[in-house]
């Protein structure tokens, strides 16, 4: 869905499972693409934002379209399947992303070192050397579903390459960061982040 939102665009992304990696940011840089003909949105101040599953696709347009926004915004973003499927408390969703419906019959909770190079190469961590787009992560402490060190692998990687990055931690929260000070704070940090890049 394409929201209007402080004079900029933002792409926010709620997904349904499917393959990830290609068709799915193809569609959406197409989606984008047509917005900027039709003269719905500026090239040059487009954001994406995306929690979990939508943290994945966020992450993953940041890496495979560079050039393409101007800010990010990721929530308990899924970015790297192989360090998630040993500690994440749903492993066949990984399975399932990497090698689509044939994921239920490869899975096991002894992943293979092959498995998790396949996890490797479909996750946004693989992108990671092309991004540049400033990103901030909101991350909940207590999130069994995709364990912090997954958002926090992730910028502490695009810190090292000089990309600009926040980090913002809810210490008693979940997956969702559902708690409404919390909600309430995410979003806010959203906007204010959105609002410095997108001029």
């Amino acid at each position: 869905m394409v929201l209007a939102m402080m004079l900029y665009t933002v792409i926010q992304l709620h997904i349904t499972f499917f393959a990830m990696h290609s068709q799915d940011v193809n569609d959406v840089l197409a989606a984008i693409d047509h917005a900027i003909d039709k003269g719905l949105a500026s090239p040059n101040r487009i954001a994406v934002v995306g929690g979990s599953h939508g943290g994945f696709l966020t992450t993953h347009l940041i890496g495979q379209a560079p050039d393409k926004f101007a800010a990010a915004a990721a929530r308990n973003p899924v970015c790297n399947l192989a360090s998630m499927v040993g500690t994440t408390d749903i492993p066949d969703w990984c399975y399932f992303e990497a090698y689509g419906s044939e994921g239920k019959d490869k899975f096991t909770e002894a992943t293979s070192a092959a498995d998790l190079a396949i996890f490797h190469s479909k996750s946004p961590i693989s992108h990671i050397s092309k991004v540049k787009t400033p990103t901030i992560f909101l991350i909940g402490a207590q999130d069994l579903r995709v364990p912090p060190s997954n958002g926090i692998q992730y910028a502490r990687a695009l810190k090292e390459k000089g990309v600009e990055t926040k980090v913002i931690i809810f210490p008693n929260d979940v997956h969702g960061i559902e708690r409404p000070q919390s909600d309430y704070e995410s979003f806010l940090n959203i906007g204010v982040w959105f609002k410095k890049y997108c001029k």
